[in-house]
């Protein structure tokens, strides 16, 4: 059986729909294969006395036991004692937004050595960002909204050259925000200072976009297995505002099964763009490197019949589970495939040693060795 440290929690405004995810999966994977640790993650990491209650999670005291990594390991610490809970073999990751999906937490296992269920600290830091994220799919030729990129502290020119060059209606951005968090429509200059105003409180950098009046939005998720890539079934989520809110997604329905009245499964497009937004979706899973489960939300301006990649999920809600059923994939059979990707890429992983004779020089020449400075090395 082998040892599943399941992250969850962190310091996002997506925390709630972290442990959301968490509980789902623990509750899906299959536990004759996986022993699992579950960790939730505030300030330190914890395992708590009752992580299955969802009251736990609305308490300002922690109740459980603070754990820590090394060597490969997860040991208990209590009273400045630590105690050995288990060597792991994979870490699943169930983090959404923050430093649970930008890289760092992703980084955090790379140092360890643990193998993990996302993209890397690259990949998901490229993905987090969307002005970065963007800036990537236009070198690959993949279809984004015309867009600009202003920084707190920017000029009033720069923000009015992009109103210039993309003009009203615009959508706003927190660059490295999900869930429609921060995210805002203006029609005019007065609503655009307005939605910059909330869209700085959470980010320094925003994202201008033009915004689509007639519009769909659609769902892909990809994986790979065996070295495989597969893109899943296409959804629509359908929501009454000019984009989904954040209660839309999570709070009716949203993303926790495909039978929500708040979405269509499979979603009714041409078999065109469902091959394209497919292939899009695959090909910057491929481009990124990517591993274990994302998702892709695409735009479809009904006006024009142009397909719009809007950005990636790296560690999606639900794991985007649901967008697999149709062809026999439920979430226990999703976990399982990322977790053997992750300990199978982990033991692939190339060692990046590198033999020197530098230090052997120096030793040998021990009246150079206090000599040496930056303009010996």
């Amino acid at each position: 059986m082998k040892n599943i440290a399941l992250i969850y929690g962190g310091n996002s405004c997506e925390k709630d729909i972290s442990i959301i995810t968490a509980l789902q999966s623990i509750e899906a994977i299959d536990k004759k294969k996986y022993n699992v640790f579950p960790i939730y993650w505030q300030d330190a990491f914890y395992i708590l006395d009752e992580y299955k209650n969802v009251d736990s999670y609305t308490c300002s005291e922690i109740k459980g036991r603070k754990v820590l990594f090394q060597d490969k390991s997860l040991y208990a610490v209590k009273k400045n004692k630590v105690k050995l809970l288990g060597s792991i073999d994979c870490a699943l990751l169930c983090t959404h937004g923050g430093k649970g999906e930008n890289g760092a937490l992703q980084g955090f296992f790379e140092v360890h050595d643990i193998p993990f269920t996302s993209p890397s600290h690259i990949a998901s830091g490229i993905g987090m960002d969307k002005a970065l994220c963007k800036m990537i799919c236009k070198k690959l030729t993949l279809p984004v909204l015309p867009y600009g990129v202003v920084n707190e502290g920017d000029s009033e020119e720069v923000l009015d050259r992009i109103v210039e060059r993309l003009g009203f209606p615009l959508i706003v951005k927190p660059a490295n925000q999900g869930s429609s968090i921060g995210i805002g429509v203006s029609k005019d200059q007065d609503e655009l200072q307005e939605k910059l105003k909330t869209a700085f409180y959470y980010d320094s950098k925003v994202v201008i976009e033009k915004a689509l009046t007639d519009f769909k939005e659609i769902n892909c998720a990809c994986l790979r297995k065996n070295g495989n890539i597969y893109p899943s079934t296409l959804e629509e989520p359908v929501g009454w505002q000019e984009f989904l809110t954040f209660e839309d997604k999570y709070m009716s329905g949203g993303k926790v099964t495909k039978t929500s009245a708040k979405r269509i499964f499979p979603a009714q497009i041409s078999e065109n763009d469902k091959i394209k937004i497919q292939n899009i979706t695959s090909k910057l899973y491929q481009a990124l490197g990517c591993k274990g489960i994302v998702r892709c939300d695409f735009l479809i301006d009904n006006e024009n019949n142009c397909v719009y990649l809007n950005e990636i999920n790296t560690i999606p809600g639900s794991m985007a589970g649901y967008l697999y059923e149709d062809k026999g994939f439920y979430l226990k059979d999703i976990l399982e495939i990322i977790i053997e990707d992750a300990i199978r890429g982990g033991k692939d992983a190339k060692s990046a040693g590198f033999s020197s004779k530098v230090l052997q020089y120096y030793s040998k020449n021990k009246a150079n060795a206090c000599k040496v400075s930056l303009k010996n090395v």
